[in-house]
Parts: structure tokens; sequence; C-alpha cells
């Protein structure tokens, strides 16, 4: 069995040692389109926001603890409302994937049964949800667990606010667009690093 491992100060992951891209490097020129404006401290300070939100959204699935920095605790409220309000089955947490054969990798926020739906779930912490970028990150995800043999039956992004509340927005188990959208995004950068 292949060996995946993540180097999260660097944002590298390795497959028996060799470097293969993330969802999040292939996706890179969405993202530079839809953040071209934002200025670079505001990015930096949404990037430390989310993993302060996703480190102590993954614990209280691990352990059912309930710690967070005081200024990040409304997100969290957030979370934990939803699982208040809804019946969750943690399956998996911060689980880290790759497609088997078109080599690509990430870590899947939470996989659970959402009220008896099998999910694949991905909190974000934004502002707004981008649908340009979230469903085509979804389905990246979706299909690197298949190529595993596994699979969910849905797709969610979580969205946890700066005022204590969520958004819980589902979409297709398979969205052939985003799946193209990706697929063209990893030939794209394969041609560039040929070249």
């Amino acid at each position: 069995m292949a060996e995946l491992t993540f180097d999260p100060e660097k944002h590298i992951y390795r497959l028996d040692g060799f470097i293969i891209p993330s969802v999040t490097q292939v996706m890179k020129p969405l993202a530079d389109e839809k953040y071209k404006d934002v200025d670079q401290e505001v990015l930096d300070a949404a990037a430390k926001r989310g993993t302060a939100v996703h480190s102590a959204c993954e614990f209280f699935g691990l352990y059912g603890a309930e710690e967070i920095e005081p200024e990040y605790q409304p997100y969290f409220d957030a979370f934990l409302a939803w699982n208040r309000e809804h019946e969750i089955e943690y399956i998996e947490t911060e689980q880290a994937i790759w497609h088997k054969q078109l080599l690509y990798a990430g870590t899947l926020d939470l996989i659970a049964l959402v009220d008896g739906v099998l999910t694949l779930v991905d909190y974000k912490t934004t502002y707004r949800i981008n649908d340009m970028l979230t469903a085509v990150q979804l389905e990246a995800y979706l299909r690197a667990l298949e190529s595993q043999g596994k699979g969910a039956d849905g797709k969610a992004i979580l969205q946890l606010r700066k005022n204590g509340t969520y958004c819980y927005k589902e979409y297709p188990a398979h969205d052939l667009e985003a799946w193209d959208v990706f697929t063209s995004l990893l030939k794209i950068r394969a041609y560039i690093e040929k070249n």
C-alpha cells in the first residue's frame, strides 16, 4: 500500500516520497482569479482563522472537546449549533487522501453520516460561499475518495459565520462540470511543469 505524507508547514503531499500536487495547488488559477483584489494581510488572517476553526472542529469530532481561542469562538459556536440541530455520526476527520490514477492529494475535513446520509463535508469560515471554488474542490475530493474504493452519497459545505450562525449547503454527489474543470486544471498544471 502506498504511503501518503503531508508537511503542513510547506503544504506538500508526498506519495511514497514523491511530491504530488494538492487540490489547492491544482485549483490555484481559480483561487487567484477570485481573490486577486484581496489584500494579502486579509488573506493571511483568513487562513489563520480557518486553521484554528478546523482544528477545533477536528478535536470536537475526535474527542468531544470544546476549546478554541476566544477570538474565533463565534465560528465554533456555529459549528456546535450545526451539531445540535442535525444528527451527526463522525466517521473520519481531517483525512488525507489521494487519487490513485491522477496522483493529486488533499485533506478531507469530515466524512460523516449527516441526518442519515453519508456526506463529505468541508468547513469554510469565509464571508460567502464561493460556488466556483467549492463545487470543484468537493468534486476533486469525492473522486479521490472513490479512487480508493470509498465514497459518499452527498457533498456539502458547512459555512461557519462570525455571528455564530451557519449555512449548510449541499451539492450534487457527482458534478460533471466541476470534474471537467478540475481535470482541465490538472492538464494545464502538467503542461506547465513539462515545459
